[in-house]
């Protein structure tokens, strides 16, 4: 993160300072724009409705990521690491998305016709228009990791503003002004995605020779194969991050759904801190390693988050009575119970992207996995004494737990002692300065 560190060739000759400034700036203003939008569902869907919208979206995420291994990851790391180019990457991402993306449909069918509490929770209808979003959700995040990759973040920046924007103004066209309710909320969000899609290809196309190719060369089976290593820490990220809607929606009240999803999705905003860094970290570390980079950004990303959660925390109750209105001033306890596992979760992300660097994936798989089994365990076992708080309680435990296990094998792989992986050093001020005056040299 410091300012004399160049980019190699896939990228300008930015710091990695810079980079995670600009990611930074897109987080914030991502935040504002991600507000708006939960306020909208908030205000026009209520609590039932907001559970029946996350469940739809849920649903559709978690499929689009259990069917698409590599399409994000693999793809990224090939083009990250040249040893293929941006078509070839691109290409695999598509052809994975889709037919991953069809045979989720296909598949998904049965069950939401089927005599099942967790369909009964939303109309059918809104759950076959949630299955439009499998492939373009998926296709949507593997074009955004290959602008990260190749480090144009400033360009992802305007992409995802965009993005956020038209998600915006179809929430306000179908759902405030016509009232269509849950389908009006999932049709904006597969637009939205659909434009991310256009852009970042039209981006690709023009600076970086974006042209059809064939999907099944060979370098399209070795993406496949690191997505496969990968793919139980995509599928336990995307189950970790949504098992509380996915398991409330057996024998939890829509109602309660809407206050669990609206509170987790309010807390975790403040992951953009250890997005931003993570993003700005991977594409210098990838292949090397660089353990003590890794550890300062781990501190620095520590002690932001920490902040960060704590002005949240102070103001919490006026915060979600004026965002989501009284009716959803029960989830203020959902809060800080979430806190905890949101720090986690941030610094679980830095370390992760060390091994995903250094082409070990599988310890990152391992790390979600368990988080995701300490989730799932807690809430059911939970509920019946503490009702939705077993859901965040759940959360917060897992996000820990998967901590603990991406800390330990860090420390055994750089044979870097704990406390010097978490303790502050007298150069963290320095280096971070360094960087943040980078950072505002380019503006």
């Amino acid at each position: 993160m410091t300012p004399e560190e160049p980019d190699g060739p896939l990228g300008p000759r930015t710091t990695g300072g810079q980079d995670a400034a600009i990611v930074f700036a897109t987080s914030v203003g991502a935040v504002i724009f991600g507000l708006a939008i939960q306020s909208l569902l908030a205000y026009t869907l209520l609590p039932e409705g907001r559970g029946s919208f996350a469940l739809c979206v849920v649903f559709a995420g978690v499929l689009g990521v259990l069917f698409t291994p590599g399409a994000r990851e693999g793809a990224q790391y090939f083009v990250v690491t040249r040893q293929a180019t941006v078509s070839e990457g691109v290409g695999a991402a598509l052809a994975i998305c889709l037919g991953g993306g069809a045979l989720a449909v296909t598949l998904a069918i049965p069950f939401v016709h089927g005599d099942i509490a967790f369909f009964h929770k939303a109309e059918t209808r809104s759950f076959y228009l949630a299955l439009a979003l499998v492939p373009v959700m998926a296709f949507s995040g593997a074009m955004e990791y290959q602008l990260a990759g190749l480090r144009r973040f400033g360009h992802l920046a305007v992409f995802t503003l965009v993005h956020l924007a038209v998600n915006i103004l179809v929430l306000l066209v179908l759902v405030r002004a016509g009232r269509i309710g849950v389908e009006g909320a999932v049709a904006a969000v597969v637009g939205a995605h659909g434009c991310t899609v256009l852009l970042c290809a039209w981006y690709l196309r023009r600076h970086h020779g974006l042209v059809p190719t064939h999907p099944f060369r060979a370098v399209s089976a070795r993406i496949g194969g690191y997505g496969l290593r990968f793919h139980p820490a995509g599928i336990g990220g995307a189950l970790e991050m949504s098992a509380g809607v996915l398991v409330l929606g057996w024998f939890a009240s829509p109602g309660e759904i809407g206050l669990f999803a609206t509170a987790s999705a309010l807390v975790f905003r403040l992951r953009m801190i250890s997005d931003a860094v993570g993003n700005a970290l991977l594409p210098r570390i990838a292949g090397s390693g660089r353990p003590e980079l890794t550890t300062l950004c781990l501190r620095v990303v520590s002690c932001g988050t920490v902040a960060a959660i704590l002005a949240m925390l102070l103001i919490s109750t006026p915060l979600v009575r004026i965002l989501f209105s009284d009716a959803f001033l029960p989830a203020v306890p959902l809060l800080w119970i979430i806190a905890p596992g949101v720090l986690a979760y941030a610094c679980a992300g830095i370390l992760g992207t060390y091994f995903k660097g250094i082409d070990r994936p599988g310890i990152c798989s391992w790390a979600v996995s368990l988080g995701l089994a300490t989730n799932l365990i807690a809430i059911p076992v939970l509920y019946p004494a503490i009702g939705v708080s077993a859901a965040a309680w759940g959360l917060t435990l897992g996000m820990i737990c998967r901590l603990v296990l991406l800390a330990a094998a860090f420390s055994r792989a750089t044979r870097m002692r704990w406390l010097s992986i978490w303790l502050p050093r007298p150069g963290d001020a320095a280096s971070s300065w360094r960087a943040f005056r980078a950072a505002l040299g380019r503006g």
